[in-house]
């Protein structure tokens, strides 16, 4: 067993050797059946990661140099409840754009929000619109902006879906789904 040991540790020694001087690429140094042990590792890992929801596809949607990344909101509400979520807005485009509407067939209707915390009381106040900048991003987060939706059809949970429609002046109608998350799920600071 000590032999097979100080064999390994040899030769993992000089695959970091080689590798460190540049002599040989690290992959190269690899049998064909490790690569494949190793290309096989990642894709479970990638897999499992994309189905825990840490990994999603950027953008949901995209149109007219408008993006939506990554609608999300977290928790669960019962038939009839208010449900607010989170989405970023990317504009790639040269002339600004807005919102103006938000619909959905999961709730009576949906309104945008944002936080007014100038008096130091935290006061929710109904926009007509969200500006998207040119060649910016707006990202609605928790304590700043939000869009609720007011009136569930249906008791919403983690793990479930959310179909809504963001209607936009200029790029038109730009259709995503809602990750609904656990409580305890990462912030999403990488969309802020």
């Amino acid at each position: 067993f000590r032999r097979a040991r100080r064999s390994t540790l040899k030769r993992i020694r000089q695959w970091f050797a080689a590798a460190v001087s540049g002599e040989v690429k690290p992959v190269a140094l690899l049998s064909r059946a490790a690569a494949w042990r190793i290309s096989g590792l990642v894709a479970l890992v990638g897999a499992g990661l994309l189905a825990m929801g840490q990994i999603h596809p950027e953008p949901v949607a995209q149109r007219g140099g408008v993006a939506v990344i990554h609608p999300w909101a977290k928790g669960s509400a019962l038939k009839g409840d208010q449900f607010p979520f989170y989405a970023t807005f990317t504009n790639s485009g040269a002339r600004p754009d807005r919102l103006l509407k938000i619909e959905t067939a999961a709730a009576h209707h949906a309104i945008l929000k944002a936080l007014d915390t100038k008096t130091g009381i935290v006061r929710p106040v109904e926009l007509d619109e969200l500006a998207v900048p040119a060649n910016g991003r707006v990202s609605l987060r928790p304590g700043t902006h939000q869009i609720t939706l007011i009136g569930l059809y249906a008791k919403v949970e983690p793990g479930s879906f959310i179909p809504v429609t963001f209607v936009f002046e200029r790029a038109g109608r730009l259709s995503a789904d809602i990750r609904v998350e656990n409580l305890g799920e990462p912030e999403h600071k990488d969309h802020i």
